[in-house]
């Protein structure tokens, strides 16, 4: 499945992981990418995004 998102979402993501935001990430991003997540889940079966745990 293929997702289109913001290149700028990009400086949040955490360097030499597959899609996985930081701690520090804004949560308009955060929320943004939890509905990409929830219709990816629907169609292809897992999410796309990732978040680093506290």
């Amino acid at each position: 499945m293929l997702i289109d998102y913001p290149m700028e979402w990009r400086k949040y993501m955490i360097k030499g992981k597959t899609r996985i935001f930081s701690k520090n990430t804004p949560q308009e991003i955060v929320s943004k990418a939890k509905e990409i997540n929830k219709v990816a889940i629907r169609t292809g079966g897992k999410p796309c995004f990732f978040f680093e745990e506290d």
